[in-house]
């Protein structure tokens, strides 16, 4: 019950004199086995009173602390068991330990915490404690190094107590002004907080708004609200002809509809297609317009999802029917609870809760561009939508300037904890734009002083073994296949390794996929969201990305497979969000935004002379942090040019030569041709050059908008021996400002 009604808190208790500890016992196991852990831990705490030794107890009171959302009392009880018997009793006990120090905002400590009980459960790498464990080590290191400032220029409150009260109120529907929500409230609640109500039950409730001040609660009739069940989660149809909701009998929910006529509910039906299978639950429905089809998006642990709760989606036929339902996929679903969803058909984009990805605690809400088709990757909206507590249900109405969430976060109304039961917040929008994730970057120029982004790879990953100098890999395929490896990589970097050695070497490996692996990843959806926000207004962007290889293989070999690493990435960005950056990558865009790239790989040019390059050392030149340090690209500089500019605009026909492997002493060339493609003319107005070793033949005249020019490139390698990286960098009157030409060369002595 407490997962599938999203951690209601019933916060009701039973009064008793005074009593033995058995029976103290006695009635906290009964409020137990009700679902009421307010009462049942008020009944443990008076027997752990009498006898605090009762581990068995001391446990179950802890688990109730928990269930009520009393986490700092919480955390305090984890940790006395925990003291108690280092979890030989009760497995999971260091597990809830963590997860209340990060739900109270210790995440430090919880992720030291997490760290054990990774290798607490490390025998099983297919496990869910296992895998959780890892993800919140990397989710404490997110909520460590968010920005907490409020910048977001909208306000967040409590929608009051016309519509909340200290029980739980959740879940909202905005439809012409009204408010539609559910929530659990006695209608006889004695002083003692004794529930005297027969029928107490979730109901949907809906309540009208005037300017900024709400009417008076009124719970819909028993067609929608049957005293059997539990019913919640009401929402209208895009055309008002059906209302949907859900309604729970016991731990099964389904999802309903009642036909609407002359303003009355019809008997409420299962929504068909699938939709509801039994033995399963389905709940939370939202309905969505896109395009000319209306979007069932609903919740399920239905087979064939990712794991527990998932969002799912299904289209209503013109005959009122409903599709098959289809999982929103990986970049939203994983392996824990993925809940309320909410699609914004102005922005297409899907917002949901989670407690999977990246967050501060508990549920935290994310937005997932795309169609129920495609989903993009998944961003935390961050500080003040986030908390370290749950926050669940966001829905936004622009038209209203208007959204609501609901949060237990503090703030919200309460008798016994301050974080114990769900309230509605409000949120108002100043303008219409939809706030995006708070993120300390408003633009590249900001971005660039935090480049660069840096990707990692797999040995001779993409495409192994390959002299192709392209892929049609993503960068995003390379990264999942390489995540899965981390446990090869421990095992093949720890081998013959002494147990504490061992040891040490396997927390290497972790913390570098943490640490460096995943982190590209979250910096790569930073990065792009401003990218396509800086093409969005027309800009030309220029990026500057390099690759990298470590020497296990030739270098000539490595040039290649450095360009298959970068060829990933601009992958990535031509099937982001289904393909949003094409245009900008065709120069078919309407506003005249472009984005170009230079590519300059350096192949294990650059690579530390600490890694090995022994094919038969596998444990230190592929499986080693140093070499695994040494696999990546980097996105390094972005310059743009400002839209509609009247300037010249310089295109080489590359970015990099390579000359392999040559005599020290020889005398190599080579010529790189400029394009203007700009409206003005191009000068080159200087070369700067870092070696006296390198000269540079080119034209000092302006190149005429449509013409070219030649730069030849000369490398004198007499005294200079080993792998050489030497770069010229053109001084423009255009766009680019700066151009960075760069040829390298292995040179053996005579």
């Amino acid at each position: 019950m407490r997962i599938l009604l999203l951690t209601l808190c019933l916060c009701v208790t039973f009064s008793a004199g005074a009593q033995t500890y058995k029976q103290y016992v006695k009635f906290a196991d009964k409020n137990w086995d009700a679902g009421d852990y307010y009462s049942a831990s008020l009944y443990y705490k008076k027997a752990l009173d009498i006898d605090s030794l009762d581990i068995n107890v001391l446990w179950r009171y802890a688990e109730c602390l928990r269930l009520y959302n009393d986490y700092e009392k919480a955390e305090a009880a984890y940790s006395k068991v925990h003291y108690r018997e280092e979890t030989k009793i009760f497995p999971l006990s260091l597990y809830y330990l963590a997860s209340m120090q990060k739900y109270n905002g210790k995440y430090k400590e919880a992720q030291k915490n997490f760290k054990m009980v990774n290798k607490q459960f490390s025998r099983n790498k297919k496990s869910f404690e296992y895998l959780k464990s890892k993800q919140e080590m990397q989710s404490c290191s997110f909520a460590m190094k968010a920005n907490k400032k409020d910048t977001s220029g909208f306000k967040i409150y409590n929608a009051g107590e016309k519509v909340n009260t200290t029980d739980s109120e959740f879940g909202s529907s905005w439809v012409d002004s009204v408010l539609y929500y559910a929530s659990l409230r006695a209608d006889n609640v004695k002083g003692d907080l004794e529930i005297h109500d027969p029928h107490y039950k979730i109901k949907v409730y809906k309540n009208p708004r005037q300017g900024s001040v709400f009417s008076t609660s009124q719970a819909l009739d028993t067609t929608i609200n049957s005293i059997l069940s539990h019913n919640a989660n009401g929402c209208y149809s895009s055309d008002g002809s059906r209302f949907y909701f859900t309604r729970c009998i016991g731990t099964e929910c389904t999802i309903m509809y009642s036909e609407i006529r002359n303003g009355k509910y019809g008997t409420p039906k299962e929504a068909n297609g699938g939709v509801n299978k039994e033995g399963y639950t389905s709940t939370q429905p939202m309905i969505a317009k896109i395009g000319e089809r209306d979007i069932l998006f609903f919740v399920s642990n239905m087979p064939n999802g990712e794991g527990k709760l998932d969002i799912w989606s299904s289209e209503i036929t013109a005959k009122g029917d409903h599709t098959k339902p289809r999982n929103a996929g990986k970049t939203v679903n994983s392996i824990d609870d993925e809940i309320t969803p909410f699609y914004d058909s102005e922005e297409g984009a899907l917002y949901f809760s989670s407690t999977w990805h990246d967050g501060f605690g508990g549920f935290d809400i994310f937005r997932s561009n795309g169609t129920p088709e495609k989903f993009g990757a998944s961003q935390n909206l961050g500080f003040p939508l986030n908390t370290q507590w749950n926050d669940m249900y966001y829905s936004v109405y622009p038209s209203e300037y208007v959204g609501f969430l609901t949060s237990n976060r503090k703030g919200s109304l309460f008798v016994k904890s301050p974080t114990c039961c769900n309230d509605i917040y409000l949120v108002e929008f100043p303008r219409k734009e939809i706030p995006q994730d708070t993120i300390p970057y408003k633009s590249l120029e900001d971005l660039n002083k935090y480049l660069p982004v840096t990707l990692y790879f797999h040995n001779d990953e993409p495409n192994p073994r390959s002299n192709d100098t392209t892929t049609k890999l993503n960068y995003m395929t390379t990264y999942n296949a390489y995540t899965a490896m981390i446990d090869k990589y421990k095992e093949e970097y720890s081998k013959g390794l002494a147990a504490d050695k061992a040891i040490k070497a396997q927390d290497d490996i972790e913390n570098f996929f943490i640490d460096y692996v995943d982190k590209g990843v979250s910096d790569l959806a930073i990065f792009t969201r401003l990218l396509l926000a800086e093409l969005e207004k027309g800009q030309k962007i220029e990026l500057s990305i390099k690759g990298f290889a470590s020497p296990l293989a030739k270098t000539d070999y490595n040039v290649h497979l450095t360009k298959r690493r970068i060829q990933s990435l601009i992958n990535f960005l031509r099937e982001y969000e289904g393909g949003v950056f094409i245009p900008y990558l065709e120069g078919t865009a309407p506003n005249g935004g472009q984005l170009f790239f230079v590519k300059i790989p350096f192949g294990e040019y650059s690579a530390s002379n600490v890694v090995s390059d022994n094919f038969h050392d596998t444990r230190n030149s592929v499986y080693s942090r140093s070499a695994a340090l040494e696999r990546k690209i980097e996105v390094q500089t972005v310059q743009r040019a400002n839209k509609d500019s009247i300037q010249g605009e310089m295109r080489v026909n590359k970015e990099s030569h390579d000359f392999g492997a040559a005599k020290s002493g020889s005398t190599l060339k080579t010529t790189f041709t400029v394009k203007n493609t700009g409206k003005g003319e191009l000068k080159i107005e200087n070369i700067m050059i870092g070696c006296d070793c390198i000269s540079v033949e080119y034209t000092r005249e302006p190149i005429p908008p449509g013409g070219s020019a030649e730069i030849v490139v000369t490398f004198n390698t007499t005294g200079y021996t080993g792998k050489n990286v030497r770069s010229v960098t053109l001084v423009t009157n255009g766009f680019p400002a700066n151009k960075r030409l760069v040829v390298t060369a292995e040179l053996m002595s005579q």
